[in-house]
């Protein structure tokens, strides 16, 4: 019986009682006062221990198991009633009773900790790193570079905060389509592999998609819709989308078709040494902040290169596959 009763209270104290076990519990309650004075005890106990709330626990009827005891008394003789000593059983019982408290308390913290929703975070600072997210979607994140997204991702919805340039490779085993957000741009997928620079420090927004499709937008402006081999940018300034989109026929030849608006000199070559695979210098750091705003529909790389040095007053120099500008020199 004291098993019984042992794993009752255990049930009481930890919120679990049914009303069966309630019922048991009244009717031991009400069989001596050696129980009464011992559930007391407990209850003192677990209240110091704050292990449950007072509210969390089911009343139990403590005067009703009073007035079932009395008249049993009373059809007994009278006999001294002795107070009820304490036991190296009830000892045990207190040492058994701050145990399990103990245990829910850590229980309930470690629960809160794994299982609340908060945000992760994944940065590099002078190496890149690669990580693949619980849908299977893989990325490799440059240096200098942060994502966040929440610990339910791909529970319900897939979205990534990006600070920096990755690259990602989309999985598909979570709920949701995937979104990369910086700032107000929004980078959806649509089944592809894509890569994201979005520096907070940088006016410029730009996607290049290498397999598939993206949608490249704001929820302002419904902005673009991106196949492979192309590339968007988003001027935050302008809040203008441009697409920069290699005539893939013409490819072998450099062909470019490009609409740049009011976008720094330093941001349009990295576009295009990007698109097209080659290394363009700038001999002068001050040159890098100059705007330029111009209109290609499937001109010559070298063309394309030559237009933008004039318009800027520039020199071009070209060794290779690599373009040198610098400021002209006046005598």
């Amino acid at each position: 019986m004291k098993k019984d009763i042992d794993i009752l209270l255990a049930n009481y104290f930890g919120g679990n009682a049914s009303a069966k076990d309630m019922e048991a519990i009244e009717q031991w309650l009400s069989s001596s006062t050696e129980n009464e004075a011992y559930f007391d005890e407990m209850t003192s106990l677990y209240a110091k221990l704050g292990a449950v709330a007072p509210g969390d626990m089911p009343k139990v009827n403590v005067e009703r198991a009073k007035k079932s005891f009395s008249a049993y008394m009373s059809m007994q003789e009278k006999e001294p009633v002795l107070a009820p000593k304490s036991s190296p059983f009830t000892k045990q019982w207190m040492f058994r009773a701050a145990s399990i408290a103990i245990i829910m308390v850590l229980s309930v913290s470690v629960w809160k900790f794994f299982f609340a929703e908060h945000e992760v975070v994944f940065a590099t600072q002078l190496a890149p790193k690669q990580n693949t997210l619980s849908d299977q979607t893989n990325i490799k994140l440059a240096e200098n570079s942060k994502i966040t997204y929440s610990s339910n991702y791909g529970k319900r919805s897939r979205t990534i905060h990006i600070d920096g340039k990755a690259t990602f490779k989309v999985g598909h085993a979570g709920k949701g389509t995937l979104q990369v957000c910086a700032d107000e741009i929004i980078i959806e997928d649509i089944g592809t592999v894509f890569e994201v620079s979005a520096y907070k420090d940088s006016n410029m927004v730009s996607v290049k998609v290498n397999e598939g499709q993206v949608h490249f937008y704001t929820k302002k402006d419904k902005g673009l819709m991106l196949g492979a081999n192309n590339t968007g940018i988003y001027n935050k300034k302008t809040k203008c989308f441009t697409v920069l989109e290699p005539a893939l026929e013409k490819q072998s030849s450099g062909s470019l078709r490009v609409n740049f608006r009011e976008i720094q000199l330093s941001e349009a070559f990295d576009i295009i040494s990007k698109a097209y695979g080659v290394s363009i210098n700038l001999r002068e750091k001050q040159i890098a902040s100059r705007q330029i705003t111009v209109k290609f529909e499937g001109e010559d790389l070298d063309m394309v290169l030559q237009v933008i040095a004039e318009t800027l007053d520039l020199n071009m120099e070209k060794s290779n596959n690599a373009y040198f500008f610098s400021n002209k020199k006046f005598n």
